[in-house]
């Protein structure tokens, strides 16, 4: 059972290890094929939907974003490619808000879920640096976004995830909450 009869404050969730295939398949539009194929698709989608806010979780898919001139409103990285250091180069003055937060491996630490919620209601744009890992980050971003989003992930070997922030994905959101665990902060 999930509970704890102290009302101690959850400090992260925890992946059970059982349900890692199910965020392997993400709801949403798997962008693949040749570069060219994949931002004439993503500037179709971004006409289409014209997206309130626009995210990017992980460092590839923002690197390729910002490379293409695609406006972010916000960006979580942790300046690691499937494990392996990666950098590139971000705009000057681009991200007018920088905010630094861990967040370990196989969870979702309640730092980086009030970090996310709070960069999604500023207007300038935001980049969250992570230490620790960002895999999982873009389920509170789908979560916290506002309506009519779009949140944009890598899929390893495969392309480039869109998900439009709907009641739908958020619906899917939730229930992907279920697959963790809560760790307690226990404090006197």
């Amino acid at each position: 059972m999930k509970f704890t009869e102290h009302g101690f404050p959850v400090k992260k969730l925890i992946l059970d290890r059982r349900f890692i295939k199910e965020f392997r398949n993400p709801p949403g539009l798997l962008l693949k094929g040749r570069l060219t194929e994949i931002i004439k698709a993503f500037s179709k989608i971004l006409d289409e939907v014209n997206p309130v806010k626009l995210i990017s979780v992980g460092d590839y898919v923002t690197s390729f974003l910002l490379n293409y001139n695609f406006n972010l409103n916000l960006a979580v990285v942790d300046f690691k490619v499937e494990r392996e250091s990666y950098r590139y180069s971000i705009p000057q003055n681009y991200f007018k808000n920088v905010f630094k937060i861990y967040n370990p491996p196989g969870s979702i630490s309640s730092d980086s879920w009030l970090t996310i919620q709070y960069a999604m209601a500023l207007n300038d744009a935001s980049i969250i640096l992570v230490d620790g890992e960002e895999d999982l980050l873009a389920l509170p971003c789908v979560l916290c976004a506002p309506l009519n989003s779009i949140v944009v992930f890598g899929v390893p070997g495969e392309g480039m995830m869109i998900v439009r922030v709907d009641a739908a994905a958020r619906k899917v959101g939730f229930r992907m909450l279920t697959f963790f665990s809560p760790h307690f902060t226990i404090s006197e």
